[in-house]
């Protein structure tokens, strides 16, 4: 096989990922333009000439390839080098067998096929101890033409095994300094989902990563340490100003992140994986970032620091987090179908969420299809509903509502979610009917005990929950918010309580708008409703995601209002929504009544808020005469702790300080907007 064939696996998505759009199309006018063309050619590879500069190109693709051109790192002339051999025929050489082969090459059978030795030799010693330190066991990957694309949610970075290229061919926008161990990360978990355990060599794992057979009492001075570098960070931001952060940040939070997995300190690297990811957009001064998103994590990260710095026995384990939660190999999970939802999020990620209620743990368990960015067209709300699977086994998404699921070898990511692919296998199993009398013990029939769980959630140490099943005991019908721009639908549960689900008008939206209006003539048969925990800042909003239904004959019916084909029937309401889509694209929606925790904070938080975007810690006159206002109404209303953290500020305008006003902010917002117990 000729060194030429080696390029045919660099699609325009696998190039981008090495430089940038613009860099790519601006090589391919040069190519349409015949500025490209191949100067000399010898056995190891040749000279290609590109708009007047010369690249030296081999069997290693472009990351190797050279141009005498004073641009730094791959210039347009290396890609246009890449467009020109890549299109280029199969050499003459390749017999017919060959040429299929090349043609059918399946990067993920290469990356399963590695000789484990040889990828350690080539990632390098230091790389192998921060890989194996951080111990990342959830991958997610997706074969795009010559490419497999490897996704860690729990690092927040995606790299690329480019076919023939090996693992120092591996493609991502990793900083440089972990860009080695973030790959060997990826490839690792991804041979483990696929039921291959590798061992790492001996003495790379470190004493707090591995399991121990008790509880420590205290952290130890390294772990101490540690968490005292990351504050460093947090304060540094604060005084330089979140609208002033740079790339280099993004890159430290990285490192922060696989450091904290390496000791042994997981529910902290999550945090600063999110906040990494906020850093970036605000780095590349992205309209959808903000920085107060930032200064919430940032204060959820200050507060578990100084937590972990004081806690003992088993609220310091409660604390740590879990860092591994695979279920035995010889699990079986029995799934009931809950529905499922189209999100996409403002850093322009989205995605299918599938949602389940594990009968044998009596909890909602969910798995998801997703893409970080838009670069996958053909990825769309239709095609994910009607021809992705999460199992093998479980066919298209649309049709796992139809049956109960038996899941043979279960994995579960570090976000408690189900993985998708790998070893695991899906069996379907009758739904049960409507009358089931174990539909008793399925989700949540009490608001108050709704509230007392998501309360315990707030905690450092609780676990978040984005999902719940209600069983609602009476419904009514939706009412259009035009002022918010909202459905609002009521339902109540066996005592009488009322909560208000909402959906917000959209066009995204309109689709389960209309589901839920359909819904209105059939509130007795209203079963249960799976609901989303929407949080924006403190803010909690309960989203009616599915419905499960009663058919005739007592059959139970799964309904995913994002996806299910409304009926076709004109209700006041249905005209009502169709002028608010139109209203909405000239008049934003008014702001809702403010609680009376909102009041409190309100002002405390926008001074809190503008400190931090720019820097600027010390009081303004009028920011003290504000804190101090907030003051005397906190005080007034028996928020003694709030009262104490204001004086904090006001007497010493510290980062800490700062950020612990921040989150006690937070929490008294969240808190009050929880289901109350009367």
């Amino acid at each position: 096989m000729s060194w030429t064939d080696a390029w045919r696996a660099y699609d325009d998505d696998t190039l981008v990922a090495l430089a940038n759009a613009g860099l790519l199309r601006r090589a391919a006018k040069d190519v349409e333009a015949g500025k490209v063309a191949l100067a000399e050619r010898d056995v190891e590879g040749g000279w290609i000439t590109a708009d007047g500069q010369r690249v030296r190109v081999d069997a290693h693709g472009p990351q190797k390839a050279r141009c005498d051109c004073p641009a730094p790192g791959l210039c347009k002339h290396i890609l246009g080098a890449a467009l020109w051999l890549r299109d280029l025929a199969p050499s003459p050489a390749l017999t017919a067998a060959e040429e299929l082969h090349t043609a059918a090459i399946d990067p993920l059978a290469e990356l399963l096929a590695l000789d484990v030795a040889a990828l350690f030799k080539a990632a390098g010693a230091a790389a192998v101890r921060r890989a194996a330190a951080a111990a990342v066991t959830d991958v997610e990957w997706r074969a795009h033409g010559g490419a497999l694309v490897l996704t860690l949610p729990s690092l927040g970075q995606s790299c690329r095994w480019v076919s023939g290229a090996g693992f120092v061919g591996m493609i991502s926008d990793v900083p440089a300094a972990e860009c080695k161990a973030v790959h060997l990360s990826a490839v690792m978990a991804l041979r483990r989902a696929h039921g291959l355990v590798d061992a790492w060599p001996a003495g790379t794992v470190p004493v707090s990563a591995q399991p121990a057979d008790g509880a420590a009492e205290r952290l130890g001075h390294r772990e101490r340490d540690f968490l005292a570098q990351v504050q460093g960070l947090l304060h540094e931001l604060l005084h330089g100003g979140l609208g002033h952060v740079s790339g280099l940040t993004s890159a430290r939070l990285l490192a922060l992140n696989m450091s904290a997995r390496g000791e042994g300190l997981p529910r902290l690297a999550a945090l600063l994986r999110n906040l990494g990811g906020t850093v970036d957009l605000l780095s590349r001064r992205d309209h959808r970032a903000e920085e107060r998103d930032a200064l919430a994590a940032m204060s959820r990260i200050q507060a578990l620091c100084e937590a972990l710095g004081t806690a003992t026995g088993e609220r310091l384990q409660a604390l740590r987090g879990q860092l591994k939660r695979d279920f035995d190999e010889s699990a079986t999970l029995m799934l009931l179908p809950l529905g499922a939802y189209w999100w996409q999020t403002r850093g322009g990620a989205r995605g299918l969420t599938a949602a389940f209620w594990d009968v044998g743990a009596a909890r909602v368990l969910q798995a998801t299809l997703a893409r970080p960015d838009g670069s996958d067209v053909g990825f769309t709300r239709e095609l994910a509903w009607t021809t992705q699977a999460l199992w093998p086994g479980a066919g298209a998404v649309r049709t796992v509502a139809a049956s109960a699921w038996r899941l043979e070898q279960p994995r579960l990511s570090e976000d408690g979610r189900l993985a998708l692919g790998g070893v695991t296998r899906a069996t379907p199993e009758p739904l049960w009917s409507a009358t089931d009398t174990r539909l008793a013990d399925v989700g949540y029939a009490d608001w108050a005990e709704l509230g007392a769980r998501l309360r315990a959630a707030t905690g450092l140490a609780g676990e978040p929950i984005d999902a719940v099943l209600l069983r609602p005991a009476d419904t009514r019908a939706p009412v259009l918010d035009e002022a918010r721009q909202q459905l609002a639908w009521p339902v109540a549960d066996a005592t009488g309580r009322w909560l208000t689900l909402v959906v917000p008008v959209t066009p995204e939206t309109r689709q389960r708008l209309d589901n839920i209006d359909a819904l209105a003539a059939r509130r007795s048969d209203v079963l249960g409703i799976l609901v989303r925990i929407e949080r924006a800042g403190a803010a909690v909003q309960f989203v009616p995601a599915a419905v499960w239904m009663r058919e005739s004959g007592d059959r139970l019916q799964v309904l995913s209002l994002d996806f299910e084909t409304p009926p076709a029937r004109a209700t006041s309401l249905t005209g009502r929504l169709m002028r608010l889509f139109e209203l909405r694209r000239d008049r934003p929606a008014a702001a809702a009544p403010a609680s009376l925790a909102e009041r409190l904070t309100a002002p405390v938080l926008e001074v809190l808020e503008t400190q931090a975007a720019t820097g600027r810690l010390v009081l303004t006159a009028r920011q003290d005469e504000r804190l101090q206002d907030a003051h005397r109404r906190v005080t007034s209303v028996g928020l003694e702790t709030l009262a104490r953290a204001l004086r904090a500020l006001r007497r010493d305008p510290t980062p800490q300080a700062a950020l612990r006003l921040y989150r006690l902010c937070e929490l008294v917002e969240e808190l009050d907007a929880l289901p109350q117990a009367a």
